[in-house]
């Protein structure tokens, strides 16, 4: 399954930026792919015997919000000095949760014995990056306040 996820994740990946191109305003592709992440965290928790589903899901949904999100961050600037500040805080920031989310998901499904609760906790992270996407999506510049 996970072989099979990080293939979906690759294809939705290598697609979306030929699916967008032209096309400034991202916002309601930056939600509905993090919706389509909360749904595969949502089969999991409610049928996960329809893994393939989930799978499908979370892999078109990750693979294209990796995408996105790399890309806000030099599309939303207007120099690369622009681009650097905004990637730099979210890199960092997002390998931060890369490496504390799992092992902090991992400590309560040890405490509870049940994965039902850390993955409705990622569902609903979801659903805010699904807001946040929409947000960040938008045909706009990030320059310095000051101008």
């Amino acid at each position: 399954m996970l072989f099979y996820y990080q293939v979906v994740s690759l294809a939705a990946g290598s697609l979306l930026p030929l699916l967008t191109r032209g096309r400034h305003d991202q916002r309601w592709t930056a939600a509905g792919v993090s919706v389509l992440t909360a749904g595969g965290f949502t089969v999991l928790v409610t049928a996960p015997a329809l893994s393939v589903l989930a799978c499908t899901l979370l892999g078109l949904g990750g693979g294209a919000c990796l995408v996105l999100a790399l890309t806000f961050q030099s599309r939303r600037a207007e120099s690369p000095a622009e681009a650097a500040a905004p990637a730099g805080m979210a890199q960092s920031i997002g390998y931060l949760v890369a490496a504390a989310g799992p092992l902090l998901l991992g400590i309560v499904h040890h405490a509870t014995h049940s994965w039902t609760f850390p993955l409705t906790v990622l569902a609903v992270l979801g659903i805010a990056t699904a807001v946040a996407g929409h947000g960040a999506g938008q045909d706009r510049h990030i320059g310095h306040p000051s101008r």
